[in-house]
């Protein structure tokens, strides 16, 4: 199993007020992450939405990620097992490293003025499963100025490692809240807040935490609180410049049981070239400090033990960029117009990101990240 990091910018549109069905569309997009750590993920997805009535629509959902991680092909002798995932009985073989299928599908009603959905998305691969209950309500008030929005999450994964003999559950649950307020004419503010309560297996079963014993080293399974409490309060707002250009600027706040607390401020500047074409600029920063088990080195087993990077004091910057395109911009071209035209767009981004870490990282030895994220995405609305 392989943690992946998704790295978003939140873009405030028109979407946060106006109480408004999904349009009929269908989305595909085709994402890449690449790193210096050795891991490389490709993940397509699939998207449908359509109103079945005036105030119901349903959607479903297909994404399939294929992971490659030098860390996952090494073998690390931990209680006389390996730590190579391709094996079942422990061992490495040559099979791919990682395939993971997601389905999900959902609901949205309109009841009067207030939207309600309700999602579920199942998640499956040859180590891991989950399955997952979203539902959210978004009420507005003051002539639709403001908007409320509450939504809780309700996740159950099993762990299963090829590695190991056993399986584990993890359990989350998670409640969030959004007040959306139009200030005036093209401003939008949201207020975001966020809790997520996790219990069970919390840990990675590939990774290992090193010792020197004599003239040889051992390996030891990391070893994790049971439990984990989560909470981040943010702050976004969007201001239009003109008719062309916009400006999104967000903070967030974040706490947790494990001492874990962080910055995050992200910076979006959105321009419209022409009728057809729009460009996005965006950068983020975020520091957080260490878990209170995590440390650098550990000269004997303890209690808790912990060799993820991303629970060690970090700093990381990430920077966007991308192009929307109307797909009628390409409809008289020779071999195109049969899949571009008014009801079609466009997109592509690159995404750099930097994490920096104190301490090397536990596989690689290496304290700076460098990943690309790139996406393409067509847009069909019918």
């Amino acid at each position: 199993m392989v943690k992946k990091i998704i790295l978003t910018v939140f873009i405030l549109c028109s979407a946060l007020i106006a109480q408004e069905l999904p349009v009929n569309e269908v989305q595909v997009n085709i994402n890449g992450y690449f790193d210096n750590f050795g891991v490389n993920i490709l993940y397509p997805t699939v998207s449908v939405n359509k109103q079945i009535s005036e105030r119901t629509s349903v959607n479903a959902r297909y994404l399939v990620d294929v992971i490659s991680a030098a860390s996952m092909k090494t073998v690390f002798r931990v209680d006389g097992v390996s730590s190579a995932t391709q094996n079942p009985h422990g061992g490495a073989d040559s099979k791919p490293d990682e395939m993971r299928h997601e389905f999900g599908g959902g609901i949205t009603h309109l009841l009067g003025d207030i939207l309600i959905s309700l999602n579920g998305i199942y998640s499956t691969e040859h180590d891991y499963t989950s399955k997952t209950m979203a539902a959210n309500l978004s009420i507005p008030f003051a002539k639709k100025n403001t908007v409320l929005s509450l939504g809780v999450v309700r996740s159950w994964d099993l762990v299963s490692p090829q590695t190991r003999f056993w399986e584990k559950e993890k359990n989350v649950v998670s409640l969030n809240a959004g007040l959306s307020q139009i200030l005036g004419k093209g401003w939008i503010t949201q207020l975001n807040m966020f809790y997520s309560r996790n219990e069970g297996f919390l840990s990675d079963a590939y990774q290992v935490v090193s010792f020197i014993n004599r003239d040889r080293v051992v390996y030891y399974s990391p070893n994790y609180p049971d439990n984990r409490d989560r909470r981040a309060v943010g702050l976004r707002s969007s201001y239009s410049i003109d008719s062309k250009s916009s400006v999104q600027l967000g903070y967030r706040y974040y706490w947790d049981t494990w001492d874990v607390k962080s910055h995050t401020f992200n910076a979006l500047y959105q321009r419209h070239l022409s009728e057809m074409v729009t460009i996005t600029v965006g950068a983020r920063f975020y520091n957080q400090t260490k878990a209170y088990f995590f440390k650098e080195t550990y000269s004997v087993p303890e209690e808790l033990m912990a060799v993820d990077a991303k629970l060690n004091a970090s700093t990381s910057q990430e920077i966007e960029l991308k192009v929307n395109l109307k797909g009628e911009a390409l409809s008289d071209l020779p071999f195109l117009k049969n899949f571009f035209s008014q009801q079609t767009d466009l997109s592509a981004s690159l995404n750099f990101y930097i994490r920096q870490t104190p301490s090397p990282d536990w596989f690689s030895r290496r304290k700076t990240l460098y990943a690309y994220i790139l996406s393409v995405g067509y847009r069909y609305r019918f």
